[in-house]
């Protein structure tokens, strides 16, 4: 394979995390400005098969400041062992009021914003070897 060849895809592939990332960042920090923490139960998991193995949603039960109850499968994911831990226990939750269907778990994962700062960082890992590969071969 040809260094160019090398190259392009190494900075492509670190462009695309880094802007992955931020947009991950973003869409989550306006999540969380506007969204009501209310208490909540995980009632049940939601699995969705992927390619080798599932994808764990809890699924989470509460009243919004409203009044209105409300059963959804929340938008972020939980590791299989975390959220049977948690299955039938009281979480915060977080919910936008524009959509009370669209919640999360108020929990690291739940804020995606260690998540999103993972995705920068390997992608500036791989667009500075990508450069690194770059300069090597030029000089």
């Amino acid at each position: 394979m040809s260094v160019w060849v090398f190259v392009v895809v190494m900075v492509a592939f670190g462009g695309a995390s880094v802007f992955g990332g931020v947009h991950q960042y973003r869409t989550s920090r306006a999540f969380l400005a506007r969204a009501h923490r209310v208490p909540g139960i995980v009632v049940g998991i939601h699995r969705v098969p992927g390619d080798d193995s599932y994808d764990h949603f809890p699924v989470l039960r509460f009243r919004t400041l409203e009044g209105a109850e409300i059963e959804t499968v929340a938008q972020s994911s939980g590791g299989s062992f975390e959220l049977e831990r948690l299955e039938g226990r009281p979480v915060a939750v977080l919910y936008d009021p524009r959509d009370p269907r669209a919640a999360r778990m108020d929990t690291r994962s739940g804020r995606a914003l260690a998540a999103s700062a993972g995705a920068v960082a390997v992608g500036c890992v791989f667009a500075l070897v990508g450069i690194a590969v770059l300069i090597a071969a030029v000089t």
